[in-house]
Parts: structure tokens; sequence; C-alpha cells
């Protein structure tokens, strides 16, 4: 977009900035404070409100937003206090990854009075009460600076590693009148460094020459719409695929390269293992240290902090994990197949995957009569009935449907959940998710049911 000078209120260069970010919803609750924002709505057309009834669910829906539309979100909330209600839900999508632009109006605590309704306490800060779960944070005092700053946080929300960021525009600049200012688009956000050929050849040459490989894959495969390419590469180099605890769209789980849940795996002497967007969920425990007999540890990531910060890594490659998948499949050749380490490792994943998809159905059989209805058996009727591509939005923690065995295979569902585990995501979620993918059936799963949307 180019740059466009407009006048008007502080709220007004606000909702300017959202349009020139492609922002379709503003996720919010309403408050006195942002009343500058929410007249802007009336006289500056484009954004649409989605008004919910406490902070949580405005969370959650964002969160759900960004998930299925793969975009950031815009959220407002009120105040500090609005803030911290809504906290369980920021760390949820601070866990995650999720890109989101989380703002509220800020009151002026020490100038007239130092103990105000709904605000930041004296000799404290509103970005406080975030500091620990956002990427970044700012404040905005003066109106002309709402567009940059909106701006700036945009980008960042949506830089790896994504995540959220806060802001707190004052009441004062949200209502300020005959601001001039000039609005532009964010900069495309920094994905990460481009593989290295060198690196990426030598990824691609340890799996191709191992006798015993290991493929961990994780949520950033999902983030960054890269399912494709890790089945491309687990099925031309007959890699047995493992996934994390909190990760449940990154790899199909009924595929003959499935092997289970990493924090299952025994802890064999693997030659080679590739993680690939995986986020490990520490225990704080030293079995955290894994792969400690593993002759090469390699990753790829969208999260710097999140590669070798436990066990540590013999390369690593930071950056958007679908140009590192595509980087290692165009190193594919057809008569690579023939050679016998590639034979006998899809030969074995042939038998493996038969045997434990065998045993999914008959387990899944054997519970058919129990009542309440089992999860399990509720994931195989659901894999029978739901239409392709269904938006399966969960917050189910302990039932088994939370590693929906019999869903997830190409062109059937996408799973939206967060692996923060605070509690009041699902109905919200659900909520946005069904705003991000208005043309895709959404169902939540809460609990040992679920209810559709």
């Amino acid at each position: 977009m180019e740059r466009q000078e407009v006048v008007g209120t502080g709220g007004e260069l606000l909702v300017h900035q959202l349009n020139a970010q492609g922002v379709d919803f503003a996720f919010t609750n309403t408050g006195s404070a942002e009343a500058g924002f929410f007249n802007a709505l009336l006289t500056v057309p484009g954004v649409q409100p989605v008004l919910l009834l406490m902070e949580p669910l405005v969370l959650a829906a964002a969160d759900g937003y960004a998930k299925a539309a793969n975009k950031p979100a815009f959220v407002n909330v009120h105040l500090a206090a609005g803030t911290r209600q809504g906290s369980g839900q920021m760390q949820n999508a601070y866990f995650d990854g999720t890109p989101m632009v989380v703002t509220a109006a800020m009151r002026d605590a020490g100038s007239f009075g130092d103990h105000n309704t709904l605000g930041a306490s004296a000799g404290f800060s509103q970005l406080e009460t975030v500091e620990g779960i956002s990427k970044k944070r700012w404040e905005v005092w003066d109106a002309r600076g709402i567009p940059t700053v909106t701006r700036r946080a945009f980008k960042d929300a949506a830089t790896y590693p994504t995540g959220p960021v806060y802001v707190a525009y004052t009441s004062q600049a949200l209502e300020e009148p005959d601001v001039k200012a000039h609005i532009q688009a964010a900069d495309a956000p920094h994905m990460g460094l481009v593989p290295d050929e060198g690196i990426i050849h030598s990824i691609f040459d340890a799996l191709l020459n191992a006798d015993k490989p290991l493929l961990v894959c994780g949520p950033d495969i999902m983030a960054a719409e890269a399912q494709n390419d890790i089945l491309e590469l687990s099925e031309r180099m007959a890699l047995p695929v493992v996934t994390g605890f909190f990760d449940y769209g990154s790899f199909p789980p009924q595929h003959p390269n499935y092997i289970g849940q990493v924090e299952n795996l025994s802890e064999e002497p693997y030659d080679v293992v590739l993680c690939v967007g995986y986020r490990q969920n520490s225990r704080g425990i030293p079995q955290d240290l894994r792969f400690q007999n593993t002759g090469t540890v390699l990753g790829i990531g969208h999260d710097p902090n999140l590669l070798g910060n436990t066990f540590p890594l013999d390369l690593a490659v930071w950056g958007n994990v679908r140009h590192s998948l595509r980087a290692l499949n165009a190193l594919w050749k057809d008569d690579y197949a023939s050679q016998p380490q590639i034979q006998a490792r899809a030969s074995q994943l042939r038998e493996q995957g038969e045997w434990r998809v065998k045993q999914l159905e008959d387990e899944a059989r054997s519970l058919a009569t129990e009542k309440p209805i089992h999860p399990i058996h509720l994931a195989k009727i659901a894999s029978k009935v739901l239409p392709e591509e269904t938006l399966v939005v969960s917050e189910n923690f302990r039932a088994a449907d939370h590693y929906m065995p019999f869903g997830f295979n190409k062109g059937q569902w996408r799973l939206v959940r967060t692996f923060g585990g605070s509690l009041g995501y699902g109905v919200g979620a659900a909520v946005g998710a069904q705003l991000g993918a208005p043309d895709r059936p959404v169902v939540c799963s809460l609990g040992d049911g679920a209810v559709m949307y």
C-alpha cells in the first residue's frame, strides 16, 4: 500500500492503520476508556468489531482466528484490569507463538491522581502485566505516533518467532482531534534466515545415509502450512515420525510412518534425529535432555530460543520450516529409492504401520458400546461423518480424542487448539476460527463431547 496522509482523531488514525494492514475484524469488549477507538469504527469503514462478553473469550477468539486465517489478529481490551483478565489466553498465545496485536487504553496514573479504577497501580506500568507473555510492548502518549507503533506491532507479531505483542494507547491520544499522520502498511515480516545451502546438503546426506533415523515433528509445521512438505520428505526417505505431546496437526497419526509421541519413545541409539518445528514441552526433569545416545541431532524451527534450548543440536536452521523442507525435497533423486537402507526402512515402516492401524481399529471397536461414549469411539465416528476440510477446535486436555487418532489425513481435517494449558479456550476459539475460515465447517470439542457450530 502506498503512503497515505490522513487527518482525524487518534482513534481514526488507528482504524486507518488497521485498514492498511488488511485487518478485517477487531476482537473486543467495550470500555469507556477506549471510546476514541470505538467512535472511529463508526466514522472509518472497513474493520468489523467482534464483541464478546469478557476478555478471555476475546483473546481466545483472536487466537482461533489467527490460526484459521493464518494472519495476525487484532485485539482491544479494557485497560489494565481487562489486560489481566485476558492474560490466561494471552499465555496460551505466547506459548503457541500465535501472531496477535493486543491493545488497550491506558490512563494517566500520576499527573493528577494515582488510584484509578481498572488502571495500573501507582508506581507500576500497565505493560508490566504482560511482560512475561508478550514479545514486545509499547506505550503511546502522542496521537501522531499511533500509526507508527501499530504498524511496528504488526510487523513484530508476524516476524519469526511469531507471537502476541501489546500496545497501550492513552485515552487522550485516542480521542485527540484533528491529528495529521501518514498511514502505510508494515514491511514484510522477517521470516528468519534463508537456509544455508551447505547446511541443507549436510542434513539431506545425514538422513539419506542413516541406518536408524528419526523425524520429530512439531507445531511450526502447521503454522507454516508445510504438512505436505513434511509428508513428502518422510515418505521419500522412509523416515519414522514422532510428534510432541502438545502437537496435533503436523503429521497424520494414522500414517504408516507415524510411530507415536516422542515422550513415550525409548531412548534408543538413533544415528540421526531431525527435529522440524518441534517445541519441546519441558517438565523440569532430567528426562528433558533427550537423544543423549544419538549420533547427530539436527533442528529446523521458527524460534531460535527453542533450537537447542534443552538437548543440544549439532546443526540448526532458524527460519520458515517450509522453505527448509522444500530445499531438502529438491535434493531428492528417484534412484535414491533403490538404496538398500531406504528400502529396508520403508519395509519396516509398512509392516509396523499396518499393525498399529489395526490396533487402533480394534481398540475403537472394543469401546463402541461403552456409556458414556468413549472418546476414541467418538473420534472414529467423527472421522467417518465429518466432511473434508473440517476445522476441529479442541479444548480436550485429558480425553483420548485429544490425539484424534483417526483424523488429519491429507485434505481431511485441520486442528485448532492451544498448547499453553490455560482453560477457557474452546468456545471463543471456535468463534474466531469460523470467522477466519468462513467457508469451512467448524466443530468444537470440549471435554468428552463435541459441540457443533
